[in-house]
């Protein structure tokens, strides 16, 4: 039987793993001097690490995590620390600081980057060993029995990774066919995923530190490759053994996945 999402956007049934790395760099958008990064892993962050470990083509894989048809939780295993990692580079346009001196009449002269000069220096802000525990449904038949295959066989036709290519993950602890369960209390709930609420929503708790964020949610193709249309703002804790309490006012809708409480979007 197909896996369905309904329409508060909870699944039938899911995939969870925990994905971890040593670093991690989820860059901001609109950031350009300093090199910020998430805390969270991107909505679409996590569709290209998907879409990476089954081999989909670039800008193929947009429709099958849309905001209908796909559910993903996050849930942070480790505090979120931060350091700032000073790196040089050099710059890769053709069109500055070059030289097209190699080559005679009689070869074609070649034009390459002129590494002579000095480097850049760019500071990258870097998740230090992040974890996540990741829970995703997909409406897309096809496309889930392919990535519970790779996930359940620890296989992927391109390496995953926390954000830029080097920084490489592992995926670990897979359960399939988990069954998300409504929590149904109308009493405040501790939410251990992160949770796509405005500040204001969540309760106040003595030494739990709350954060916010807005990243891409969901992308659509178009003749230039690609556009984001959908942001998500989401509270999160900064520590790992702490919980996003909520109301039963709140927006989104608890589930029990193993023995976590989470909100999928």
């Amino acid at each position: 039987m197909s896996l369905h999402i309904d329409a508060d956007g909870v699944p039938d049934r899911c995939l969870s793993f925990t994905v971890r790395s040593t670093w991690g760099h989820f860059k901001r958008v609109g950031r350009s001097v300093t090199k910020q990064t998430y805390r969270i892993p991107p909505r679409t962050t996590v569709a290209g690490m998907l879409a990476a470990i089954v081999g989909a083509d670039r800008d193929s894989y947009y429709d099958v995590f849309g905001a209908d048809n796909a559910a993903i939780a996050i849930t942070p295993l480790t505090d979120l620390r931060t350091v700032n990692i000073p790196t040089t580079g050099l710059g890769t346009d053709p069109g500055q600081d070059v030289t097209s001196s190699v080559g005679s009449r009689r070869s074609s002269k070649l034009t390459y980057q002129n590494t002579t000069g000095d480097r850049q220096l760019h500071a990258y802000e870097v998740l230090a060993d992040p974890a996540y525990r990741i829970d995703v449904a997909l409406e897309d038949e096809a496309f889930y029995q392919k990535l519970r295959e790779h996930l359940t066989n620890g296989t992927s036709v391109y390496p995953p990774s926390l954000g830029k290519s080097e920084y490489l993950a592992t995926i670990e602890d897979v359960t399939t066919d988990c069954n998300p369960v409504r929590v149904t209390d109308d009493s405040p709930l501790d939410i251990d995923s992160v949770v796509p609420i405005s500040l204001s929503e969540a309760i106040p708790q003595g030494g739990v530190t709350y954060s916010v964020e807005r990243s891409p949610a969901v992308m659509e193709k178009d003749a230039g490759g690609r556009r984001t249309t959908r942001f998500d703002d989401y509270v999160y804790t900064q520590q790992a053994d702490a919980a996003v309490r909520v109301g039963d006012n709140a927006g989104g809708v608890p589930v029990t996945v193993e023995d976590r409480t989470v909100v999928f979007r």
